[in-house]
C-alpha cells in the first residue's frame, strides 16, 4: 500500500493528445484514468496509456483473451465497436490479426494502435499504478500474478472484478483487489474487508449512506464512471477517495485538483 499511495500522489506533466501540455496535479482525490481516457484517445490504445503514463492518474484497462491466451485491453466482448480491421470475439482472432488491426478515435482524429497487457506491464509496471479488470471470470489468478510478482509490481497494481469469488482469490494471492459494483448493489462492508480486498469500486449512484460504511470498514471507495465535476464534486464531499473518468485531464482542471 505504501508504494501505490506514493504513485497516486505527486505533480508531473503530460502531453495531450492536441499536443498540448496537461498536467495531473497532486490531490489525495484519485482520477483514474478509465480505458487510458477513453473521451480523449482511442479506447484502451497504446496512444492512451503512454498519455495517462506521463501523469499521476492510474491507468484503467479491462483485459480479455485472443485465440493464444494473449492478454490484450478490451472491454466489450467483441472488437466491433471500437476496433478497424478485426470483428468478433477476441477468442477468435489471433495475436498477428490484433497487432495489425487499429483501434478508432473518438474524435475522429488518427487511429490509435492495440497492445497487450504484458507490454503495458514491461511499459509501466512498477513506475504507474495500473488497474486491470479481469473479464473472464476462469481465469488463473495465480498465473496472472507470477509477471506482475516477476516485474516486482505488486505494489503498483490493483486487480479489479465485478465477481465477489474472482476478487477473493487475487486478495489471497497478494495482489491489491478492488471489487466492481453493479448500480443499486449494497453488500456488506465489512465482510468485503475481510477477504482481503482493499478497494470497492461502486456505481457513480452509491448512496451516501453507503460510502461512508464502506469507508467505516477500511475500504478505499472509487466510483465509476464520472465526467462530469458535479457528480465527482458530490462524490469527493460524500467521503470518495476517487473516481473512474474518461477524461481525468479536464476532470482535475475543473476540480482544482493543483
Amino acid at each position: 500500500m505504501i508504494k501505490i499511495a506514493a504513485l497516486l500522489l505527486g505533480l508531473v506533466l503530460c502531453t495531450g493528445c492536441a499536443a498540448a501540455e496537461r498536467t495531473a496535479p497532486a490531490s489525495t482525490f484519485t482520477l483514474v484514468a478509465h480505458r487510458g481516457g477513453a473521451l480523449v484517445y482511442p479506447e484502451s490504445s497504446q496512444e492512451a496509456f503512454d498519455a495517462v503514463s506521463r501523469t499521476k492518474f492510474p491507468i484503467e484497462t479491462d483485459l480479455r483473451q485472443l485465440q493464444d491466451g494473449t492478454l490484450v485491453p478490451l472491454h466489450d466482448a467483441t472488437v466491433n465497436r471500437t476496433m478497424a480491421g478485426v470483428t468478433g470475439l477476441p477468442a477468435g482472432i489471433s495475436l498477428d490479426q490484433w497487432k495489425s488491426a487499429r483501434i478508432k478515435n473518438p474524435r475522429g482524429g488518427a487511429e490509435g494502435t492495440p497492445t497487450t497487457w504484458q507490454a503495458m506491464l514491461d511499459a509501466y509496471g512498477g513506475r504507474n499504478v495500473l488497474v486491470p479488470e479481469l473479464k473472464d471470470g476462469t481465469m488463473d489468478v495465480s498465473g496472472f500474478a507470477r509477471p506482475i510478482r516477476s516485474k516486482g509490481a505488486l505494489d503498483s497494481v490493483i486487480v479489479q472484478t465485478f465477481s465477489f469469488t474472482t476478487a477473493e482469490s487475487p486478495a489471497k494471492s497478494g495482489l491489491h483487489t478492488l471489487y466492481l459494483l453493479n448500480e443499486g448493489e449494497e453488500p456488506d462492508a465489512a465482510a468485503i474487508r475481510a477477504t482481503g480486498i482493499e478497494y470497492v469500486g461502486p456505481h457513480k449512484s452509491i448512496s451516501g449512506t453507503y460510502l461512508l460504511t464502506l469507508k467505516a470498514s477500511g475500504l478505499k471507495v472509487w466510483p465509476y464512471t464520472v465526467n462530469d465535476e458535479a457528480t465527482a464534486s458530490r462524490l469527493r464531499q460524500e467521503g470518495a477517495d476517487g473516481v473512474f473518468t474518461d477524461d481525468p485531464w479536464t476532470l482535475s482542471r475543473q476540480m482544482h485538483l493543483g
